[in-house]
């Protein structure tokens, strides 16, 4: 029997429970649909480089994942696919460099969504949207102004989220 091991429980609902291995084997079996993919989608990834090099237009890849409940975030394309139709919360987060401003786009099919901009003093930005997604449509950062050199990176500043709040079509 395994306790103290959190999961999330979307059956009635979002639920964080504590689980034994019955409970846990009910959520995994209950969360997923005929293909084995989860139907409920959260991810966060940050980054895990000692360095990282982003240029005018590049999409930001992030390596290090937290969560991706739903394996909808691609670290390889840094692009986020929607697997199931629903209204998601989506957050971003970053940090400036010494004498670095940001400027990034958050961008849903191409179409900016949101903007973050960040001055040059280690100065943060961040956004949190909740947008209607259907099956298919993507979203990415993406960066929208000059090259930034992002170096020591040590604490997480630089992040992507998205978690379905609830399915169907809106």
């Amino acid at each position: 029997m395994i306790l103290n091991q959190v999961y999330v429980d979307a059956t009635n609902g979002l639920e964080c429970i504590q689980c034994d291995d019955f409970r846990r084997e009910r959520f995994c079996r209950e969360s997923t649909n005929d293909n084995g993919h989860s139907q409920f989608t959260a991810f966060t990834v940050t980054l895990n480089r000692n360095s990282i090099i982003w240029k005018k237009g590049d999409i930001l890849k992030f390596t290090r994942v937290l969560t991706n409940i739903g394996n909808t975030y691609n670290i390889y394309t840094g692009i986020f696919t929607v697997a199931t139709d629903g209204v998601y919360a989506v957050s971003a987060a970053m940090i400036g460099g010494k004498g670095q401003s940001t400027h990034v786009s958050l961008r849903e099919n191409g179409q900016v969504m949101v903007w973050l901009f960040t001055g040059p003093q280690f100065d943060m930005a961040a956004q949190t949207i909740n947008l209607a997604l259907r099956k298919g449509d993507r979203l990415w950062l993406r960066m929208e102004a000059h090259r930034v050199h992002i170096f020591h990176i040590v604490h997480p500043y630089h992040q992507l989220s998205a978690v379905l709040i609830k399915p169907g079509k809106f």
